[in-house]
């Protein structure tokens, strides 16, 4: 459990979450205040605040556009499928890991 003396928006969501967010409404959005840039077709994004810069992977760039706040990660899993062909478990299983990684480092907001 995160000390009290962290912000709460910096807390990413419990581990555990994670299996059930398929299943859930949760609808993953970017956060406002990062900079963010395509460089020779590689999204980079700039986070001032942790002083981080995070290059991220085409699969990685994709699902980063469709955090909007708008889609859940079912949705954006069966984009995903769609787009590169992979079957839907496959493509469940990489947006659920990918959206993690992104709480993980903050790039996204709470829920």
């Amino acid at each position: 459990m995160p000390s009290t003396s962290e912000p709460l928006d910096k807390i990413s969501p419990p581990v555990n979450l994670f299996p059930q967010i398929m299943h859930n409404r949760i609808c993953p959005k970017r956060r406002p205040d990062l900079s963010v840039r395509v460089i020779e077709g590689e999204t980079v994004v700039l986070d001032r605040q942790a002083g981080l810069i995070h290059q991220l992977n085409p699969t990685a760039s994709f699902i980063w556009e469709r955090c909007n706040g708008n889609a859940t990660v079912a949705d954006i899993a069966k984009e995903l499928s769609d787009a590169f062909g992979v079957d839907p478990e496959t493509a469940a299983q990489d947006v659920t890991a990918i959206v993690r990684q992104l709480y993980e480092l903050t790039l996204l907001e709470s829920w």
